[in-house]
């Protein structure tokens, strides 16, 4: 055992550079772990799964009917798919813990249980079925992204982008860049809808973290970090989203995988980083944004949210739709987690969000069903220019 650091650091260092035994010149050592993985990955001739086909949806439909949902587990019931199905939506947004692959130990940089996780998802019929007939467009969350709560320090994360980009057929644009973020407008003009979808996992910054103690927090033990350099987006994707912001669309959707308006839990969310919400809120209050719709998930739970924002004559909404087939508890957990934000209840039963836009009143309805159809709870906006 007494090699076994040593061999470490020649190997890590070897991956930037090799020089001879009478150079002069000191090897360059990797500034990250990802850095002194990619010769690693570079020599894998792994073949990674990929999704069923998945119809196109034509850039002129006019939408007034789509679905969304976060956090299935590629080993539970897939009853929902066929519920969703019936609703006849024009597309579906996946946006995180879209399987659960890293649940057991991922015994190497590969991480096997992710491309296991994927392939056992292809299994299961209902899926298979829903996948081939509806348009779907994703996000990850962290138990896709590779593990729990992680961030931009994971560092395994390159070879997630590639298991998560190659299974879903990622477009070009996405595979060109870090991250998988993404947007597309549909529709005509005057019925314009964009779908922007945040990544709020390959850049961030590490959670703050409140001291231990026993027994612990019931609502989770992050606390907001502060530091002035702390994101959740990074830069570069700062910068590609006011950009999107600029593009003309008459409603728009912002797909982020944690939840944005709340501050009632100390688990993931924007409240871990505020001054990056005020970040957000600022930018949709400089471009006039005032059509913006936030769709999250993670939560295990369903639920309704709205604020104010400066510079806005709007109010924000945030549905959350959690989760799927794979929910923590058995009704409303209002009582567990009050909040004067939320508007209704916190649905801890599989649940599914659908979002009907109504062009001709300019209203957006936003309706929380359960696993069977039935509908939990509907809200309207008046989210549409």
């Amino acid at each position: 055992m007494k090699y076994a650091l040593p061999f470490i650091a020649l190997s890590l260092s070897g991956c930037a550079i090799s020089v001879t035994s009478t150079s002069n010149i000191a090897p360059i050592a990797p500034q990250s772990a990802q850095e002194a993985l990619r010769p690693y990955y570079a020599t894998l001739g792994t073949q990674l799964p990929k999704a069923s086909p998945n119809p196109v949806l034509a850039d002129d439909t006019v939408i007034t009917r789509f679905a969304f949902g976060s956090c299935l587990n590629e080993n539970r019931d897939m009853k929902i798919w066929d519920v969703i199905a019936a609703q006849n939506p024009q597309a579906f947004l996946l946006i995180g813990d879209n399987v659960y692959g890293d649940t057991r130990p991922t015994n190497g940089a590969d991480i096997p249980t992710l491309a296991a996780s994927y392939k056992k998802l292809n299994s299961r019929a209902e899926f298979d079925r829903f996948r081939r007939s509806v348009p779907m467009m994703t996000a990850w969350d962290d138990h896709d992204y590779g593990a729990n709560d992680a961030g931009g320090a994971f560092a395994f994360k390159e070879w997630a982008e590639k298991a998560y980009e190659t299974y879903w057929g990622s477009s070009d644009e996405v595979k060109s860049r870090p991250g998988v973020y993404e947007s597309r407008i549909v529709g005509p003009k005057g019925k314009r809808v964009q779908f922007i979808i945040l990544d709020g996992r390959f850049f961030r910054s590490d959670l703050a973290t409140m001291p231990y103690r026993d027994p612990g927090p019931a609502l989770g033990w992050y606390i907001p970090n502060m530091d002035p350099k702390a994101t959740i987006l990074g830069q570069a994707q700062w910068d590609w989203l006011a950009q999107e912001l600029e593009k003309q669309a008459d409603v728009r959707f912002i797909i982020s995988s944690t939840q944005v308006i709340t501050d009632a839990h100390n688990f993931e969310g924007w409240t871990n980083f505020p001054k990056e919400r005020d970040r957000l809120y600022a930018l949709l209050g400089q471009k006039g944004v005032n059509n913006a719709i936030f769709l999250t998930g993670d939560r295990h739970s369903g639920g309704f949210y709205k604020t104010n924002a400066p510079g806005l004559s709007k109010p924000l909404w945030d549905f959350t739709s959690s989760s799927l087939n794979f929910a923590f508890g058995k009704g409303d957990g209002s009582e567990r987690e009050p909040d004067p934000r939320r508007t209704g209840g916190f649905w801890g039963i599989p649940n599914f969000g659908q979002i009907d836009i109504d062009w001709a009143t300019k209203k957006v309805t936003m309706t929380l069903r359960k696993d069977d159809g039935s509908v939990i709870e509907t809200q309207v906006a008046n989210a549409v220019d």
